[in-house]
């Protein structure tokens, strides 16, 4: 499971630092905690599907784009 959580949280990283976003920028525009974007960006975290929609509509991505091919 961990090398789900940490894809996914690798292409989380690269859509946010695509559009020159720190975790502190993406946390405020997400409403997500930065230390819980560090988690997920590093695969610690599972995230549920709510946190995973935040994300992928605040990046304007799909959410498939996140989980694609895995």
């Amino acid at each position: 499971m961990q090398d789900v959580q940490r894809i996914v949280g690798n292409r989380i990283r690269k859509y946010r630092k695509d559009r020159g976003w720190t975790q502190d920028v993406f946390g405020d525009l997400s409403g997500l905690n930065r230390a819980h974007v560090g988690e997920v960006e590093r695969g610690e975290s599972n995230v549920t599907i709510q946190t995973l929609k935040i994300i992928a509509d605040t990046l304007k991505v799909k959410i498939e784009d996140l989980v694609r091919g895995i």
